[in-house]
Protein backbone atom coordinates (compact mmCIF):
# COMPACT_ATOMS: atom_id res chain seq x y z
CA UNK A 1 0.00 0.00 0.00
CA UNK A 2 1.39 3.38 -1.04
CA UNK A 3 2.15 5.68 1.86
CA UNK A 4 0.04 8.85 2.00
CA UNK A 5 1.90 11.92 0.80
CA UNK A 6 1.69 15.25 2.60
CA UNK A 7 2.86 18.58 1.28
CA UNK A 8 3.28 20.30 4.64
CA UNK A 9 6.75 21.33 3.54
CA UNK A 10 5.07 24.10 1.53
CA UNK A 11 3.69 25.55 4.75
CA UNK A 12 7.19 25.45 6.22
CA UNK A 13 8.43 27.36 3.19
CA UNK A 14 5.64 29.90 3.65
CA UNK A 15 6.60 30.33 7.27
CA UNK A 16 10.23 30.93 6.35
CA UNK A 17 9.29 33.42 3.60
CA UNK A 18 6.95 35.39 5.86
CA UNK A 19 9.50 35.57 8.68
CA UNK A 20 12.15 36.80 6.25
CA UNK A 21 9.89 39.67 5.17
CA UNK A 22 9.03 40.55 8.79
CA UNK A 23 12.74 40.71 9.69
CA UNK A 24 13.41 42.87 6.64
CA UNK A 25 10.84 45.51 7.55
CA UNK A 26 11.33 45.42 11.31
CA UNK A 27 15.10 45.78 11.17
CA UNK A 28 14.68 48.68 8.74
CA UNK A 29 12.38 50.47 11.19
CA UNK A 30 14.73 49.87 14.12
CA UNK A 31 17.67 51.17 12.12
CA UNK A 32 15.70 54.27 11.08
CA UNK A 33 14.01 55.18 14.35
CA UNK A 34 16.26 53.72 17.06
CA UNK A 35 19.63 53.59 15.27
CA UNK A 36 20.07 49.84 15.58
CA UNK A 37 23.30 48.88 13.83
CA UNK A 38 24.18 45.21 13.55
CA UNK A 39 26.04 44.04 10.45
CA UNK A 40 24.88 40.41 10.62
CA UNK A 41 21.23 41.31 11.13
CA UNK A 42 21.44 44.02 8.49
CA UNK A 43 22.59 41.41 5.97
CA UNK A 44 19.85 38.95 7.02
CA UNK A 45 17.30 41.77 6.71
CA UNK A 46 18.55 42.61 3.22
CA UNK A 47 18.10 38.96 2.25
CA UNK A 48 14.69 39.00 3.95
CA UNK A 49 13.31 41.27 1.27
CA UNK A 50 13.51 38.32 -1.10
CA UNK A 51 10.97 36.41 0.97
CA UNK A 52 8.54 38.02 -1.49
CA UNK A 53 10.31 36.26 -4.36
CA UNK A 54 9.91 32.96 -2.49
CA UNK A 55 6.17 33.65 -2.15
CA UNK A 56 5.88 34.27 -5.89
CA UNK A 57 7.57 30.97 -6.74
CA UNK A 58 5.32 29.16 -4.24
CA UNK A 59 2.18 30.80 -5.66
CA UNK A 60 3.02 29.75 -9.20
CA UNK A 61 3.75 26.22 -8.07
CA UNK A 62 0.66 25.76 -5.88
CA UNK A 63 -1.78 27.09 -8.48
CA UNK A 64 -0.32 24.97 -11.28
CA UNK A 65 0.03 21.85 -9.14
CA UNK A 66 -3.41 21.91 -7.49
CA UNK A 67 -5.31 22.67 -10.71
CA UNK A 68 -3.23 20.50 -13.05
CA UNK A 69 -6.03 17.97 -13.64
CA UNK A 70 -8.49 20.75 -14.57
CA UNK A 71 -6.55 22.13 -17.50
CA UNK A 72 -8.82 22.87 -20.44
CA UNK A 73 -11.97 22.54 -18.29
CA UNK A 74 -13.95 25.78 -18.37
CA UNK A 75 -16.40 24.35 -15.83
CA UNK A 76 -13.70 24.67 -13.16
CA UNK A 77 -13.17 28.37 -13.85
CA UNK A 78 -16.00 29.44 -11.53
CA UNK A 79 -14.59 27.56 -8.55
CA UNK A 80 -11.06 28.69 -9.34
CA UNK A 81 -12.11 32.35 -9.47
CA UNK A 82 -14.13 32.09 -6.26
CA UNK A 83 -11.29 30.43 -4.34
CA UNK A 84 -8.67 32.91 -5.52
CA UNK A 85 -10.83 35.99 -4.88
CA UNK A 86 -11.80 35.09 -1.32
CA UNK A 87 -8.29 33.85 -0.56
CA UNK A 88 -6.77 37.23 -1.41
CA UNK A 89 -9.50 39.76 -0.59
CA UNK A 90 -11.16 38.42 2.57
CA UNK A 91 -8.12 38.75 4.87
CA UNK A 92 -6.81 41.78 2.96
CA UNK A 93 -9.72 44.23 2.75
CA UNK A 94 -10.25 44.88 6.50
CA UNK A 95 -6.57 45.78 6.87
CA UNK A 96 -6.55 47.86 3.70
CA UNK A 97 -9.62 49.85 4.79
CA UNK A 98 -8.03 50.40 8.21
CA UNK A 99 -4.89 51.77 6.52
CA UNK A 100 -6.93 54.03 4.23
CA UNK A 101 -8.72 55.44 7.27
CA UNK A 102 -5.43 55.84 9.14
CA UNK A 103 -3.82 57.83 6.33
CA UNK A 104 -6.99 59.91 5.93
CA UNK A 105 -7.09 60.82 9.63
CA UNK A 106 -3.31 61.04 10.16
CA UNK A 107 -1.66 61.88 6.82
CA UNK A 108 1.79 62.14 8.41
CA UNK A 109 1.74 58.66 9.96
CA UNK A 110 4.00 57.23 7.25
CA UNK A 111 7.73 57.95 7.37
CA UNK A 112 7.84 58.19 3.57
CA UNK A 113 6.22 60.58 1.13
CA UNK A 114 4.08 58.56 -1.25
CA UNK A 115 0.77 59.02 -2.97
CA UNK A 116 -2.04 56.53 -2.43
CA UNK A 117 -4.40 55.06 -5.01
CA UNK A 118 -7.84 54.05 -3.77
CA UNK A 119 -8.31 51.93 -6.88
CA UNK A 120 -5.20 49.89 -6.09
CA UNK A 121 -5.86 49.88 -2.33
CA UNK A 122 -9.34 48.38 -2.69
CA UNK A 123 -9.35 46.41 -5.92
CA UNK A 124 -5.62 45.64 -6.40
CA UNK A 125 -5.74 47.10 -9.90
CA UNK A 126 -2.44 48.68 -11.01
CA UNK A 127 -2.94 52.42 -10.72
CA UNK A 128 -0.60 53.65 -7.98
CA UNK A 129 0.57 52.92 -4.46
CA UNK A 130 -1.74 50.89 -2.19
CA UNK A 131 -2.49 52.11 1.34
CA UNK A 132 -1.01 48.87 2.70
CA UNK A 133 2.56 48.99 1.44
CA UNK A 134 3.01 45.22 0.95
CA UNK A 135 -0.14 45.03 -1.19
CA UNK A 136 1.91 45.78 -4.31
CA UNK A 137 2.72 42.07 -4.30
CA UNK A 138 -1.00 41.21 -4.26
CA UNK A 139 -1.42 43.19 -7.48
CA UNK A 140 1.05 40.74 -9.03
CA UNK A 141 -0.75 37.78 -7.43
CA UNK A 142 -4.13 38.78 -8.84
CA UNK A 143 -2.64 39.44 -12.26
CA UNK A 144 -0.98 36.04 -12.29
CA UNK A 145 -4.24 34.36 -11.26
CA UNK A 146 -5.93 36.17 -14.14
CA UNK A 147 -3.30 35.02 -16.60
CA UNK A 148 -3.42 31.45 -15.34
CA UNK A 149 -7.20 31.33 -15.77
CA UNK A 150 -6.55 31.03 -19.52
CA UNK A 151 -5.29 27.54 -18.71
CA UNK A 152 -8.89 26.43 -18.11
CA UNK A 153 -10.05 27.47 -21.58
CA UNK A 154 -7.43 25.59 -23.54
CA UNK A 155 -4.14 23.89 -22.63
CA UNK A 156 -2.65 24.71 -26.03
CA UNK A 157 -3.73 28.35 -25.76
CA UNK A 158 -2.19 28.60 -22.30
CA UNK A 159 1.11 27.05 -23.41
CA UNK A 160 1.25 29.43 -26.36
CA UNK A 161 0.51 32.49 -24.21
CA UNK A 162 2.97 31.30 -21.56
CA UNK A 163 5.78 31.09 -24.13
CA UNK A 164 4.89 34.46 -25.70
CA UNK A 165 4.62 36.07 -22.26
CA UNK A 166 7.97 34.62 -21.18
CA UNK A 167 9.70 35.80 -24.34
CA UNK A 168 8.03 39.21 -24.01
CA UNK A 169 9.28 39.68 -20.46
CA UNK A 170 12.82 38.66 -21.39
CA UNK A 171 12.79 40.64 -24.63
CA UNK A 172 11.58 43.91 -23.11
CA UNK A 173 14.08 43.54 -20.28
CA UNK A 174 17.04 42.95 -22.60
CA UNK A 175 15.90 45.83 -24.80
CA UNK A 176 15.62 48.10 -21.75
CA UNK A 177 12.08 49.06 -22.68
CA UNK A 178 10.51 51.37 -20.09
CA UNK A 179 6.73 51.37 -19.89
CA UNK A 180 4.75 54.31 -18.56
CA UNK A 181 1.42 52.49 -18.58
CA UNK A 182 0.94 50.67 -15.23
CA UNK A 183 -0.71 47.67 -16.90
CA UNK A 184 2.19 47.19 -19.33
CA UNK A 185 4.63 47.60 -16.44
CA UNK A 186 2.81 44.81 -14.67
CA UNK A 187 2.55 42.47 -17.67
CA UNK A 188 6.25 42.64 -18.56
CA UNK A 189 7.66 42.90 -15.05
CA UNK A 190 10.51 40.52 -14.24
CA UNK A 191 8.75 39.37 -11.07
CA UNK A 192 6.41 37.39 -13.33
CA UNK A 193 9.33 35.11 -14.17
CA UNK A 194 9.20 33.83 -10.59
CA UNK A 195 5.56 32.79 -10.92
CA UNK A 196 6.46 31.06 -14.16
CA UNK A 197 9.32 29.22 -12.41
CA UNK A 198 6.81 27.85 -9.91
CA UNK A 199 4.51 26.74 -12.73
CA UNK A 200 7.36 24.95 -14.51
CA UNK A 201 8.34 23.11 -11.32
CA UNK A 202 4.74 21.92 -10.93
CA UNK A 203 4.70 20.65 -14.52
CA UNK A 204 8.10 18.98 -14.02
CA UNK A 205 6.67 17.00 -11.11
CA UNK A 206 3.24 16.30 -12.57
CA UNK A 207 4.65 15.13 -15.89
CA UNK A 208 7.29 13.09 -14.05
CA UNK A 209 10.02 14.39 -16.33
CA UNK A 210 12.75 13.33 -13.90
CA UNK A 211 11.70 9.70 -13.53
CA UNK A 212 14.68 8.23 -11.72
CA UNK A 213 15.59 8.87 -8.11
CA UNK A 214 18.06 11.75 -8.25
CA UNK A 215 18.18 13.16 -4.75
CA UNK A 216 21.77 14.17 -5.30
CA UNK A 217 20.55 16.94 -7.59
CA UNK A 218 19.60 18.89 -4.45
CA UNK A 219 23.19 20.14 -4.52
CA UNK A 220 22.16 22.50 -7.35
CA UNK A 221 19.61 24.63 -5.42
CA UNK A 222 21.97 24.55 -2.42
CA UNK A 223 24.84 25.75 -4.64
CA UNK A 224 22.64 28.45 -6.21
CA UNK A 225 21.65 29.68 -2.76
CA UNK A 226 25.27 29.82 -1.58
CA UNK A 227 26.28 31.69 -4.75
CA UNK A 228 23.40 34.09 -4.15
CA UNK A 229 24.58 34.72 -0.57
CA UNK A 230 28.12 35.39 -1.74
CA UNK A 231 27.04 37.80 -4.50
CA UNK A 232 24.62 39.52 -2.13
CA UNK A 233 27.26 39.93 0.55
CA UNK A 234 29.85 41.14 -1.96
CA UNK A 235 27.38 43.56 -3.52
CA UNK A 236 27.77 42.01 -6.96
CA UNK A 237 24.78 42.40 -9.26
CA UNK A 238 25.54 40.71 -12.60
CA UNK A 239 22.59 42.46 -14.26
CA UNK A 240 19.37 44.11 -13.04
CA UNK A 241 17.25 41.61 -11.07
CA UNK A 242 19.99 38.95 -11.25
CA UNK A 243 20.04 38.35 -7.48
CA UNK A 244 16.24 38.00 -7.40
CA UNK A 245 16.33 35.45 -10.20
CA UNK A 246 19.18 33.52 -8.61
CA UNK A 247 17.33 33.37 -5.30
CA UNK A 248 14.08 32.39 -7.06
CA UNK A 249 15.84 29.60 -8.99
CA UNK A 250 17.21 28.28 -5.72
CA UNK A 251 13.73 28.50 -4.13
CA UNK A 252 12.21 26.67 -7.10
CA UNK A 253 14.76 23.89 -6.62
CA UNK A 254 13.93 23.58 -2.93
CA UNK A 255 10.21 23.42 -3.78
CA UNK A 256 10.87 20.61 -6.25
CA UNK A 257 12.89 18.49 -3.83
CA UNK A 258 10.56 19.25 -0.93
CA UNK A 259 7.56 17.96 -2.85
CA UNK A 260 9.39 14.98 -4.33
CA UNK A 261 11.16 13.72 -1.22
CA UNK A 262 9.75 15.34 1.92
CA UNK A 263 6.14 14.21 2.05
CA UNK A 264 5.74 13.34 5.73
CA UNK A 265 3.05 14.81 7.96
CA UNK A 266 4.30 17.68 10.12
CA UNK A 267 2.50 18.30 13.45
CA UNK A 268 0.17 21.31 13.40
CA UNK A 269 1.81 22.61 16.59
CA UNK A 270 5.22 22.79 14.92
CA UNK A 271 6.26 26.43 15.16
CA UNK A 272 7.04 26.58 11.43
CA UNK A 273 3.64 25.09 10.59
CA UNK A 274 2.00 27.72 12.79
CA UNK A 275 3.96 30.42 10.96
CA UNK A 276 3.16 28.85 7.59
CA UNK A 277 -0.57 28.54 8.25
CA UNK A 278 -0.78 32.14 9.41
CA UNK A 279 1.77 33.47 6.91
CA UNK A 280 -0.71 35.48 4.82
CA UNK A 281 -2.23 37.19 7.86
CA UNK A 282 1.26 37.86 9.21
CA UNK A 283 2.36 39.24 5.86
CA UNK A 284 -0.60 41.63 5.73
CA UNK A 285 -0.39 42.84 9.32
CA UNK A 286 3.29 42.96 10.16
CA UNK A 287 4.39 46.18 8.48
CA UNK A 288 1.89 48.63 9.99
CA UNK A 289 2.08 46.76 13.29
CA UNK A 290 5.87 46.77 13.57
CA UNK A 291 5.96 50.41 12.48
CA UNK A 292 3.66 51.38 15.37
CA UNK A 293 5.43 49.18 17.90
CA UNK A 294 8.88 50.49 17.01
CA UNK A 295 7.74 54.06 17.60
CA UNK A 296 6.65 53.31 21.16
CA UNK A 297 9.73 51.27 22.02
CA UNK A 298 12.06 53.10 24.42
CA UNK A 299 15.31 54.36 22.96
CA UNK A 300 18.40 52.66 24.30
CA UNK A 301 22.12 53.39 24.24
CA UNK A 302 23.11 49.73 24.16
CA UNK A 303 22.74 47.72 20.97
CA UNK A 304 21.98 44.55 22.93
CA UNK A 305 18.86 46.22 24.38
CA UNK A 306 17.77 47.26 20.90
CA UNK A 307 18.27 43.69 19.69
CA UNK A 308 16.04 42.44 22.48
CA UNK A 309 13.39 44.99 21.54
CA UNK A 310 13.69 43.92 17.91
CA UNK A 311 13.00 40.27 18.78
CA UNK A 312 10.06 41.32 20.99
CA UNK A 313 8.49 43.27 18.12
CA UNK A 314 9.01 40.38 15.67
CA UNK A 315 7.46 37.97 18.18
CA UNK A 316 4.46 40.27 18.74
CA UNK A 317 3.92 40.59 14.98
CA UNK A 318 3.93 36.80 14.63
CA UNK A 319 1.55 36.46 17.58
CA UNK A 320 -0.95 39.05 16.30
CA UNK A 321 -0.73 37.59 12.79
CA UNK A 322 -1.53 34.14 14.16
CA UNK A 323 -4.54 35.36 16.14
CA UNK A 324 -5.84 37.29 13.10
CA UNK A 325 -5.53 34.08 11.10
CA UNK A 326 -7.12 31.93 13.82
CA UNK A 327 -10.00 34.25 14.73
CA UNK A 328 -10.77 35.93 11.41
CA UNK A 329 -9.11 34.48 8.30
CA UNK A 330 -9.54 30.77 9.04
CA UNK A 331 -13.14 30.91 10.27
CA UNK A 332 -14.45 33.40 7.72
CA UNK A 333 -12.81 31.57 4.82
CA UNK A 334 -14.30 28.30 6.02
CA UNK A 335 -17.73 29.91 6.42
CA UNK A 336 -17.69 31.43 2.93
CA UNK A 337 -16.57 28.19 1.30
CA UNK A 338 -19.27 26.19 3.06
CA UNK A 339 -21.90 28.82 2.28
CA UNK A 340 -21.19 29.24 -1.39
CA UNK A 341 -19.53 25.96 -2.39
CA UNK A 342 -22.71 24.62 -3.95
CA UNK A 343 -22.94 27.66 -6.23
CA UNK A 344 -19.42 27.35 -7.59
CA UNK A 345 -19.05 23.57 -7.75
Amino acid sequence: MEQKRYFDILQIYRGIASLLVVIHHTYGSFAYYLKLDNAALAFIASVGKLGVDFFFVLSGFIIAYTTYNYRGQTAYLKKYTFNRVIRIYVPYLPISFAMILLYFLFPGSSNSERSMSLLTSVFLIPDGNPALSVAWTLVFEMFFYLMYSLNFFSKKLWYFILIVWLLGIIGTSLSHVIFENPFLKLIFNLYNLEFIMGVLVAYLIKMNLLKSDRKWLVIFPVALFLIFLYLKYAGINLFPFSLNLLFALSAAGFVYFGIKYFTKKIPEKNVWMILGNSSYSLYLLHNPLQSMLVRVMPAADHQIVLLLELFIVIFLCCLVGYFYYLIFEKHLMSFLKNKFEKYVA
